[in-house]
Order: structure tokens, then C-alpha cells, then sequence
């Protein structure tokens, strides 16, 4: 115990050591990152003469060429920007689209709006589907004669004007500087009530891989409003697979999660989302989307797995709720500005001026962490850098660095760090020595520290002892059979004490792995089949070998009217120590008693009545037990059986009678020895008269049997009796008096 409460104060003080180091450390860094101030580095001018709409909408970096990017106007043209802007456009939409009205011939005219675009993961990949291939959203006026697969919402009152439409192209070059028209290919269209409803973007998730089953998966979002109840025009994100298929402009996966709702679109993967202005992908261990969005007027980061409708339920988790509207999102995995890495960065403003604001990312949520997450306003910009009337946007380019754009101005900028020059400059002004020395010491005693700590909570954390400790370790029925106590190890009161007719549910588990399961729902009683394959599930357990450090675990788990859940661990070992007291049959015939209690209780209707299995013994059988218990019996106790009585033990009158029924047995000074010969002769004798078990057989066969018994069992008694002599357990006299007395008592029979 005293060990024990030494090790434990050790590890804390381990601990607050690390801390300590950790925080000086971390302050020191704070401090640095803090005093580096940001600064815009313009990298070209957008301002080309000849191009009438600047309204930029989006830039994507080149992944083929990392000094090329591909940037979009509202008014349908992509541009190719290298140092600076192409003066040509590489695509128009306004040259290639043909779009008439029903009503009017007079529409080849009508305004395009451009909105954003995407490129396939493929992209930059030679010989792969998808190379040189990216994706358009633009609005339009509707097109009723298109053959496109068009997704829309059917109602008396509603009036669909436009298309949201969703193309397919392909460059024709390897650098990337024409488009292929003829490659043009339409995906899908959204009829949508007014310009308000646009595609506001288009993404494939960049964590995912080509080997991974959601490979090139194309998220299209499609903005909304809380008056419209329709689910299309609620606020969607549509998760489809753009590539053709047969006649199928498109596919859906098998795994979107409203497939069997006939009222919701296949392609639909989330709705209710109101106006979405944009989603990213935060971890890239998983498949979350991080939501920009207005809300009920309000301004939402909202994540979601996908599968939520949020116009019956609220979003669950809110990151962070902002009184600004937020302009742009931005998850930081660049190298060039270490403080704000994989750190979410917002990009805000309001009547003054703009500012950049970072936000930690946690990926399990809940009510305290939203209070917590406030954001760290890291850069004000100044009415110089980036005037209050301007509007802004991030991008990246291919090394994860930020680029700003600046749509009034015209510029895209490379955001930086000033100072890091000025850093290294006054770094170089310390002693080489004393800077050396300082910074490996801190290291390796943060080093130790550390690795001690990790070791102490690795190894109490998933120690099997740790494992016992956490959960009970006992439970008891009481007296009036109306309650159950449950115990911690060691303890010999109960720590909590549970009604009967309060349980709900009860859990077996093996290894942490459900195998029976009660509770109130047909089929989930309990039964003498259920026994039976319970029993059949542990015995296969217990069969198989413990290895050093495999565990093998049973547990109970209890559930009461107030959803408490109570784990019962009620046997643990781990490899070949037994970290519980009580033996692995054992418990199993007490866990087995307390499914047929607890199903009596729980549901009764569904739990029939138990058999008891009589456990009887045939003579025969009780006979071959009795007979490998006497051969496993020392030498000189058998010898002893069979060694003539010295004297004579007097026997009742009473009594008489039946001794004289019985083989005679011998006394013998020790009082566990036990009488060989006469039992092996008796079960010779009854096995000879014993009677055929079928009335109609023949006495040949019978009397053949019987010949055979005699001779195999008084084969194997002279043999023994030989064994015991040549042993000098029997001397000549003692030898010869028992094989006269098997002999005679084998022919009596």
C-alpha cells in the first residue's frame, strides 16, 4: 500500500513537472508568435484592361503547375493567371451555352451567373479517369427541353425560373490553357425558384483516396431559407458520383442516407441547412463537414456527418455561434506560419474594417466545449491593407499557404509573417553556446519527464487491475430477493443497492462483446436454449490458449428505468493470471442463474421455465469412476486393501445380515485404503449376469458375452495382484490368499 501511495505521488509530481516545462515552453512560443505580426504580399494584379467583369468568384490553384491558378467571374469566364492574368478567357459559358425559353425565343441573351467550380481529384494524374476534368456551377434561365436529369420540387404555388446546372469539362492540352468544348457535358440541373438559389459550391473531400469507396464524390451545395419547407430548397448539400454511368448522367451512392424516404431527393445528404455559404472538411481522419451558414438568423459553424434534417431539428454542434457574418473559412495545415496551424481561420469584417480570427478545432463537441470556443482575433487588418468596403475571400495554393483575394482592388495576396527574418537575426546575436545549451537541456529533461509520464498513465490506464478497479467486481441478491447490491473489490458492503423491478436491461458480455441480451422486447427473454448456447459460447472461450497479454473478460451490464448503466465485472484474467477470485465454471453457473432471475423479472412472457437436469449416475459408470480413482491410489494403500485382516471388527447383529451381502473388507490401518479386489470382482460379476438389454436376445450371445467379461476382468485383477507382489507390497502367503479369495468370490457371483 505504502508502494503504491509512493508511486501515485510520484506520478503526480511527474506530472506537474511536465506542465510547468510545457507552459514555460508553450508561454515562450506564445510570446514569439504574438509579437510576429502578419503582412500581405502582393503576388499579381487582376486588373486586366480587357476584361470587363472583375466580380471574381473563385481561385484554385493549378495542381499541375504550382505558379497557375484557375480563376472564375460571376459572368461565366475562366481565366488562366500566371504572374499575371491572361487576357483571354480559356472558357465562356456565354459562347457555349444555348439557352430558349418556351416562352420567348429572345433568351440567347440572358444573363449567366458563374458560381463556382471544382477540380477532379484526378486533375494532375496521367492514364486516370478524371484527368484534365473539372466541374462548372452556373445559374440560369430554365430550360424546359433540356434533357439533362433535372432534381426539383412539384407544388401547385411554386414557380420555377431558372436552372442551377452543374457541367462537366475536359482541357484539351497538357499545360492546361484550352478547354475541349466539345467535351461539354451536363451532370445535373436544379430547378430553383429565383437567383437567390445558386450553387455556391462544389467540392470533392481531399482526404479521401482513390483506393477508399468514396473516391470522387462530388458535394454540391445548394443555398436556402427557412420559408421554404420543400426539402430541395431548405438548404442541401447533394453528395453524388459525377461520372456517367449507361445513360445516367450521374449516380447516387449507396450510402446516402435518404434513399428509402420517398419525400427526399436520393442525391440529398443533408437538408434544413438554410443559406449554406460554405463547407469544409476540418479532420482528415474523418468524414465531418464544418458548416458556414445563417441559421434562424443566426450566424452557425455547424458540424454534421451528413444524414441531419434540421428543418425539424436544431443542429446538435454548434462550434461556434458568431454576432458577424462570417466571409470565409479556412482550415490552416500550411508550414510558413507554425501558430496558426491545423487551426480554423475566419474571415470577418464589419463597418470599420477586417479582421482574421483563429478557432481550435475539437472534434467531439458538447454544450461546455461550445461555451469555450471562442476565437483569438489574430490579425486587424488596416483601412490600407484591405479596405472595410472591399470584399475578401482565402484560397490556398498547393503548399497549404494563404492567398487572399481582394475583389475591389483587384489583387491576390500571399499572407506572411514579417519578423521571422528579425527572429533569426536576434537568434543569431545569443552565444552560440548558451542558446545550444539552454534549448537541448529544456528538450531532454522535457524528454524525461515526458516519457516517464506517458509510461506511469500508459501503463495504470490499461492495466487489467486498473480495468477491475474501475468497474464492480460483485453482485448479491438480499435476503428478500427483492434487491441486488453491487460490490467494489475488497469491499464488503455494497456501494449501490438496485431494485429488481427497476432493471430494464442486462448485458453479457465476453471481452467486451455482447452475447446475450434481456430486456422487455419480444425475443429477448431467456431460455434453456439461450443457456445452452451461452454455455457453448464459454466453453469455445475457454478452450482457446491464453497467450501472455491476451485478456479474457466477462461482465454483466445493468440498465435501470433511469438509464444508469452498471458494469459487473465478473471474471478477468490475462494470460495466465487470474486478476478475480472466483473460478471460470463457477461463474458461469452464477452468471447462467442470474440471466434466469433477471429474465423472470424483466420479461417474464419471453423466459420459460428452467429444467432442471437431474445429475444421476449409472452403476456402471459409477463403478469405472470408482475403479480410476483406486488405480491412482498410492501402491501400499492398495496393497493394504488387499493384505488379510490381523483381527476382527464386531459387527451388530443387526447388522450382521447385510455384511453379509457385501464383499468382506479388510481393515487395514489406514483408514482411506479401500477394497480393490473385492469391487473389481463384484463389477466382474455384474457384468456377467448383467441382462441383455433387448428381451428377444439369443443365450449364445448371452453366455458368449459373459465369457468374455470373465476373462478380460479376471485377467486384469491377477494381473495386478502379480504387479504387487513383484513390488514386495504383498508378500507369498498374501499373494496366495487373495487370489483364492477373488477366485472364489467371482465364481459365487
Amino acid at each position: 500500500m505504502i508502494v503504491k501511495r509512493y508511486l501515485v505521488k510520484k506520478g503526480k509530481l511527474l506530472l506537474a513537472c511536465y506542465w510547468l516545462v510545457s507552459l514555460f515552453l508553450l508561454h515562450s512560443g506564445n510570446l514569439a508568435a504574438n509579437s510576429n505580426s502578419y503582412q500581405l504580399d502582393e503576388i499579381s494584379q487582376l486588373n486586366q484592361q480587357q476584361i470587363k467583369d472583375k466580380n471574381w468568384q473563385q481561385i484554385v490553384a493549378n495542381p499541375s503547375n504550382k505558379e497557375q491558378f484557375f480563376i472564375i467571374n460571376g459572368t461565366g469566364q475562366l481565366y488562366l493567371l500566371e504572374d499575371t492574368i491572361a487576357a483571354k478567357a480559356i472558357l465562356d459559358l456565354t459562347s457555349v451555352r444555348s439557352v430558349r425559353s418556351e416562352s420567348t425565343e429572345q433568351n440567347d441573351n440572358a444573363v449567366i451567373k458563374l458560381t463556382a467550380m471544382a477540380l477532379h481529384p484526378s486533375f494532375s494524374l496521367r492514364d486516370q479517369a478524371g484527368y484534365g476534368t473539372f466541374y462548372t456551377a452556373h445559374l440560369e434561365p430554365i430550360n424546359k427541353k433540356s434533357k439533362t436529369k433535372r432534381l426539383q420540387e412539384r407544388s401547385a404555388d411554386l414557380a420555377l425560373e431558372f436552372d442551377a446546372v452543374v457541367t462537366e469539362w475536359q482541357f484539351n492540352s497538357v499545360n492546361h490553357q484550352h478547354v475541349d468544348l466539345s467535351t461539354k457535358r451536363e451532370v445535373l440541373r436544379i430547378a430553383v425558384p429565383d437567383e437567390s438559389f445558386t450553387i455556391a459550391q462544389l467540392s470533392f473531400n481531399p482526404a479521401v483516396k482513390s483506393w477508399n469507396d468514396n473516391f470522387g464524390l462530388l458535394y454540391i451545395s445548394l443555398s436556402g431559407d427557412k420559408k421554404w419547407q420543400k426539402p430541395l430548397y431548405s438548404g442541401v448539400i447533394l453528395r453524388i458520383n459525377p461520372t456517367k454511368f449507361g445513360l445516367r448522367s450521374f449516380t447516387v451512392p449507396s450510402d446516402n442516407p435518404f434513399l428509402k424516404d420517398s419525400q427526399i431527393k436520393d442525391a440529398i445528404y443533408l437538408l434544413g441547412g438554410q443559406g449554406i455559404q460554405q463547407f469544409i472538411w476540418p479532420d482528415k481522419h474523418s468524414e465531418q463537414i464544418l458548416l458556414v451558414h445563417q441559421y434562424n438568423q443566426q450566424n452557425l459553424l455547424s458540424l454534421t456527418a451528413g444524414r441531419d434534417d434540421w428543418r425539424i431539428k436544431v443542429p446538435k454542434k454548434i462550434l461556434y455561434q458568431s454576432d458577424e457574418v462570417i466571409d470565409d473559412l479556412l482550415m490552416y495545415r500550411g508550414r510558413k506560419l507554425p501558430y496558426l496551424r491545423n487551426k480554423l481561420l475566419l474571415l470577418k469584417h464589419d463597418d470599420q474594417n477586417w479582421s482574421m480570427e483563429s478557432l481550435v478545432f475539437k472534434g467531439s463537441l458538447s454544450a461546455r466545449n461550445n461555451e469555450e470556443n471562442t476565437p483569438q482575433v489574430e490579425w486587424q487588418f488596416t483601412q490600407q491593407q484591405l479596405p472595410a468596403n472591399s470584399q475578401a475571400s482565402f484560397s490556398v495554393n498547393l503548399s497549404a499557404e494563404i492567398l487572399l483575394l481582394d475583389n475591389n482592388e483587384n489583387l491576390l495576396y500571399h499572407l506572411s509573417q514579417n519578423n521571422l527574418d528579425l527572429i533569426s537575426d536576434s537568434e543569431e546575436q545569443i552565444p552560440e553556446e548558451a542558446s545550444s545549451g539552454n534549448s537541448f537541456l529544456a528538450m531532454f529533461i522535457l524528454a524525461i519527464i515526458g516519457g516517464a509520464f506517458y509510461y506511469l498513465v500508459k501503463r495504470n490506464k490499461f492495466s487489467a487491475k486498473t480495468l477491475v478497479r474501475q468497474q464492480y467486481a460483485h453482485l448479491e441478491l438480499s435476503e428478500s430477493k427483492q434487491q441486488i447490491g453491487l460490490y467494489r473489490r475488497h469491499k464488503s458492503s455494497a456501494e449501490i443497492i438496485i431494485d429488481l423491478a427497476d432493471i430494464v436491461s442486462s448485458e453479457v458480455q465476453l471481452n467486451e462483446s455482447c452475447i446475450n441480451f434481456i430486456n422487455h422486447d419480444v425475443g429477448h427473454g431467456f431460455s434453456d436454449d439461450k443457456e445452452q448456447d451461452l454455455r457453448a459460447i464459454f466453453t469455445k472461450e475457454h478452450v482457446d490458449k491464453m497467450i501472455d497479454g491476451k485478456i479474457r473478460q466477462i461482465s454483466v451490464q445493468l440498465t435501470d428505468k433511469q438509464k444508469h448503466s452498471y458494469v459487473v465485472c465478473l471474471y478477468m484474467r490475462k494470460g495466465s493470471n487470474r486478476i478475480t477470485k472466483k473460478s471460470y465454471a463457477k461463474v458461469i453457473d452464477e452468471l447462467i442463474d442470474w440471466c434466469w432471475l433477471i429474465g423472470k423479472q424483466i420479461n417474464a412472457g419471453q423466459t420459460s421455465e428452467r429444467k432442471v437436469k437431474a445429475v444421476a449416475e449409472s452403476a456402471e459408470s459409477a463403478a469405472q469412476m470408482a475403479a480410476k480413482k483406486k488405480k491412482a491410489a498410492p501402491l501400499h494403500n492398495q496393497a493394504a486393501a488387499i493384505r488379510p485382516a490381523t483381527h476382527k471388527i464386531p459387527v451388530e447383529p443387526a447388522e450382521q445380515s447385510k455384511t453379509q451381502a457385501k464383499p468382506t473388507l479388510n481393515p487395514n490401518p489406514n483408514p482411506k485404503a479401500k477394497v480393490i479386489v473385492a469391487n473389481a470382482t463384484e463389477q466382474v460379476a455384474n457384468k456377467v449376469v448383467a441382462k441383455p438389454k433387448t428381451p428377444q436376445a439369443s443365450a449364445a450371445i448371452v453366455a458368449k458375452h459373459t465369457n468374455s467379461t470373465i476373462d478380460t476382468e479376471l485377467v486384469n485383477a491377477l494381473e495386478k495382484l502379480v504387479a504387487l507382489k513383484q513390488q514386495g507390497f504383498l508378500t507369498t502367503d498374501e499373494f496366495a490368499q487373495a487370489k483364492a479369495k477373488l477366485l472364489k468370490n467371482l465364481f459365487d457371483k
